[in-house]
C-alpha cells in the first residue's frame, strides 16, 4: 500500500519529468555563454570564426558528446559511472584488435564491442543493484580493472582498421562531419526514450525518490541495470569512433574521460542527486565547453589556466542548482 508521502513523491516525480522535456532559463544562460564565448574567441583568433575551425570542434567533441550522454543517463537514475577511462581504453583495443580490413569481419568486430560495452556496463548495473555497493565504488573498481586488461592486451597503441572505415569516419555532409551528425541524432532519440517511454519516466522517478518508485511498481533493480548497460553500450559507440579516427586502439584513449563525462552533466542541469535534467541541457553544455577549449587553445592559454577555467563553471553551475533546488 502506497502512502500519502509517497504518493505525493510519485507525483513530484512526474512532474519533474514532465519540466525536464521544456527549455529551462539554464538553457538561456548557457545559450548565451555560449554566444560569448564565441565573441571572445573571433576577438582572440581570427581564424576561431572560420567555416573550418567551426567543422573541426564539431569533430572534437563528438566522443565527450556520446560519453556525457551515458553520464546523463545514469546520474538521471541517481547513480554515476566513473568506469569510461578503462572502459573506453578496453574497448578501443578489443575494437582495433580485429585488424577488420573487409566489410563482413567489421561488422563482426563493431558488433562484439558493442555487446562488450553493453555487458561491462551491465556489470555495474548488477553489483551496484543486486549487491547495493555504492556506484562511485563500483565503477572506479571497475575502470581499475578494465584499464589493467587493456594495458596487458597492449601497453602501447595496437591494432588496426579498414581505411574504408576511417572514411566513414572522417565524412562529411556539405562541410558537416557526419560524427557530429550521428551525435545529433543520437541526442534526439535518447531525448524521445526520455520523455516519451516508460524507461524514461522510470529514470526520474528512482532518480527522484527509489523507495516510492519501487513502491509504485517500477522495477528498480532491473532499470538500474539496463540503464549502465546503455552506458557501456555508449561507450563501446564512442570507442569505435576513436579508432576510427586514429587508426589504432590505445590502451589509455579513455584516460580522463570518468570526470570529463560528468562536467557537461552537471554544467547542463541534471542534478547529481538524480531525478531532475535532461540531454538538452547536456548537448549545450558540450557545445559550449568544446567551444571554450578551442578558443584557448588557439590563443595559446596554457591548459592549466583551461583547467582553472573548467572548474569555476562547474562551480557556478552547481551553485545555481544548489540554490534553485531551495526553492
Amino acid at each position: 500500500m502506497i502512502s500519502i508521502d509517497q504518493g505525493r513523491s510519485f507525483k513530484a516525480t512526474l512532474k519533474t519529468w514532465a519540466r525536464a522535456t521544456r527549455f529551462e532559463s539554464l538553457h538561456w544562460v548557457i545559450i548565451g555563454l555560449i554566444l560569448m564565448v564565441f565573441a571572445l574567441g573571433s576577438i582572440g583568433s581570427e581564424r576561431f570564426a572560420t567555416l573550418a575551425n567551426i567543422f573541426n570542434v564539431q569533430d572534437q567533441l563528438v566522443v565527450l558528446a556520446i560519453i556525457a550522454l551515458a553520464q546523463t543517463l545514469v546520474i538521471l537514475s541517481g547513480g554515476i559511472d566513473l568506469s569510461f577511462a578503462g572502459m573506453l581504453g578496453l574497448l578501443c583495443v578489443f575494437f582495433a584488435g580485429f585488424n577488420a580490413q573487409d566489410t563482413q569481419t567489421l561488422a563482426l568486430a563493431i558488433a562484439a564491442t558493442l555487446a562488450l560495452g553493453a555487458f561491462l556496463g551491465g556489470i555495474n548495473g548488477v553489483i551496484t543493484a543486486y549487491v547495493g555497493v555504492h556506484p562511485f565504488i563500483v565503477t572506479l573498481g571497475t575502470s581499475t580493472v578494465l584499464t589493467g586488461l587493456a594495458l596487458l592486451h597492449s601497453n602501447q597503441p595496437s591494432g588496426s582498421v579498414a581505411l574504408f572505415f576511417e572514411d566513414v569516419v572522417y565524412a562529411r555532409i556539405a562541410g558537416v562531419p557526419c560524427g557530429f551528425i550521428f551525435v545529433i541524432c543520437l541526442y534526439a532519440l535518447t531525448a524521445f526514450m526520455l520523455w516519451r517511454s516508460n524507461f524514461g519516466i522510470r529514470l526520474y522517478a528512482i532518480g527522484n525518490n527509489e523507495v516510492a518508485a519501487q513502491i509504485s511498481g517500477v522495477p528498480v533493480k532491473q532499470t538500474k541495470v539496463l540503464v549502465y548497460a546503455v552506458s557501456g553500450l555508449l561507450a563501446a559507440l564512442a570507442a569505435i569512433y576513436m579508432v576510427g579516427r586514429f587508426g589504432v586502439g590505445d590502451p589509455r584513449a579513455g584516460v580522463g574521460f570518468d570526470l570529463r563525462s560528468i562536467t557537461p552533466v552537471i554544467v547542463g542541469g541534471t542534478l547529481l542527486a538524480g531525478g531532475f535534467g535532461g540531454v538538452l541541457g547536456t548537448a549545450l553544455a558540450v557545445i559550449l565547453l568544446s567551444l571554450l577549449a578551442n578558443a584557448l587553445n588557439l590563443m595559446n592559454v596554457s591548459s592549466f589556466y583551461q583547467w582553472i577555467v573548467e572548474g569555476l563553471i562547474i562551480i557556478c553551475a552547481v551553485s545555481v542548482l544548489v540554490g534553485r533546488s531551495k526553492k
